[in-house]
């Protein structure tokens, strides 16, 4: 399905849902709720657009497919939140003292950006119950709602059958958007439809970090300094004192092919974090040319990177001082998709804005220009490490009325994208979104229609940074 005129939406509804009868078709489904905003993805960007919509009085409800809060940040086990201590403000600001308050895993502002995925879970779930905010898990996003060109329902499936929830402005947070897809918006895709590789990130537990650091300190051209410096300050054995180390043990790999035929090939690399005493996050594997909204294509990556996870292992356990006791303690439950569609908007992002580090008046959230662009032919990593200012219009996707994106799926170029779609860029849009959405909804017109100036000052009263120029203020 893609989308429902809402006379016919309406009609429905007010023939079966709506008077208490069997679901009228199964088209669109019984109406689950009437809110003020919907937001759709329960994820980095979707939690903060509803706390933040619910902060300004919105009567909201959040639409996500897994059994839990935190999108990425939860479930890719991916606890770098690249930049977050010096880039940071309004809600997230809020969720990482609430993080260093909880006192599971690193202190992010002090303790090298990292959280701990399973706090993310916990946490979000709280903050989301506090606000008031109506949580509908397990649900998947199955189509469009439109009276003429404004979204105004969204229709979703689950185990209780497909349902549609209405609601006067929505936000599109799913990372792929979905809801715009569906409704009809414009998009894009990488370049020339090529998107950045997938990725199964692991953990491997029982590291002895001390004859894994002496190893590393033998050994050339293969990026371990950090590692090395780490670990003799006291990292990877003690709680409190996470790290990152980026390196290309990866350059080893092709000694060990005929031995482990499922390591990583191509343009990879050995990247990880450790948040936990004797433990590694690893992201290290890799695999190309496939779409994340293909559910055949995410099928393939699921079979790949599994492989090429527990490959890694047996390499580094049978090769790799320090890691002779270790086991795999978790693997990632799903592929990580970095790049799928991305909405056109009123303003693209793009790479010449952020070589500019430019600022613009109707800016709403600055984004850290670092690139982490996982392309086939070049595995991207530049950027200038300043900020940029992003326009409103990159959360306007071309083509819809009623519609907010946040997230990976806003308004960017592909290099931009890549840098928007770190987490904390990510939670940032989130709060703009729909501190906008509910903006919107309560003054009874569409978010494009909302004064950029009024959402500025909104974001600014609860101490949200909306531009270069408030950050140096």
């Amino acid at each position: 399905m893609s989308s429902l005129h809402r006379r016919d939406f309406l009609h429905i509804a007010g023939a079966g849902a709506l008077a208490g009868c069997a679901s009228p078709t199964p088209a669109a489904g019984p109406v689950a709720g009437d809110f003020d905003v919907v937001v759709c993805g329960g994820g980095t960007s979707g939690l903060p657009a509803a706390l933040a919509a619910a902060r300004r009085g919105a009567r909201v409800a959040v639409v996500e497919r897994y059994g839990f809060l935190g999108g990425n940040a939860a479930f890719s086990i991916m606890p770098c939140w690249h930049h977050l201590g010096d880039h940071h403000s309004g809600l997230l600001t809020d969720f990482a003292r609430r993080v260093e308050s909880f006192g599971v895993g690193p202190a992010p502002l002090r303790q090298g950006n990292h959280i701990e995925p399973e706090a993310v879970k916990i946490l979000f779930l709280e903050m989301a119950l506090e606000r008031n905010v109506r949580l509908f898990l397990h649900h998947f996003i199955a189509g469009a709602v439109k009276e003429g060109g404004r979204v105004t329902g969204v229709v979703t499936e689950s185990k209780s059958g497909r349902r549609t929830f209405a609601a006067k402005s929505f936000v599109d947070a799913t990372g792929d958007g979905d809801l715009g897809f569906h409704a009809g918006a414009r998009t894009a895709k990488g370049v020339d439809g090529q998107v950045q590789a997938m990725s199964l990130r692991f953990r491997v537990g029982y590291v002895d970090f001390d004859r894994f650091a002496e190893w590393a300190a033998g050994q050339k051209g293969f990026g371990l300094e950090g590692l090395v410096q780490a670990v003799r300050t006291g990292g990877g054995k003690e709680h409190g004192r996470a790290f990152y180390f980026g390196s290309r043990l990866d350059r080893i790999y092709d000694r060990f092919r005929d031995r482990y035929p499922d390591l990583p090939s191509g343009l990879t690399y050995f990247n990880c974090s450790s948040i936990r005493p004797h433990e590694l996050s690893i992201n290290t594997t890799r695999v190309y040319d496939l779409d994340g909204t293909s559910a055949d294509d995410l099928t393939r990556g699921e079979i790949v990177t599994r492989k090429q996870a527990w490959a890694v292992w047996r390499f580094l356990r049978e090769n790799i001082p320090g890691f002779e006791r270790s086991v795999v303690v978790e693997t990632a439950p799903q592929v990580g998709v970095r790049e799928t569609r991305c909405f056109v908007g009123d303003r693209v992002l793009t790479v010449e804005d952020g070589a500019a580090n430019r600022e613009c008046a109707d800016s709403v959230q600055t984004c850290r220009v670092t690139f982490d662009s996982h392309d086939k032919q070049k595995y991207e990593t530049g950027g200038n490490k300043g900020l940029v200012d992003v326009p409103y219009g990159c959360f306007l996707p071309r083509g819809v009325e009623g519609l907010l994106a946040a997230g990976r799926c806003a308004s960017a170029d592909h290099l931009m994208n890549s840098t928007f779609r770190r987490m904390e860029n990510s939670f940032q849009s989130g709060e703009v979104a729909g501190t906008a959405a509910a903006l919107a909804a309560l003054s009874g017109v569409t978010p494009r229609a909302l004064p950029v100036r009024e959402l500025q000052d909104e974001l600014r009263r609860n101490g949200f940074k909306t531009c270069q120029r408030d950050r140096r203020g």
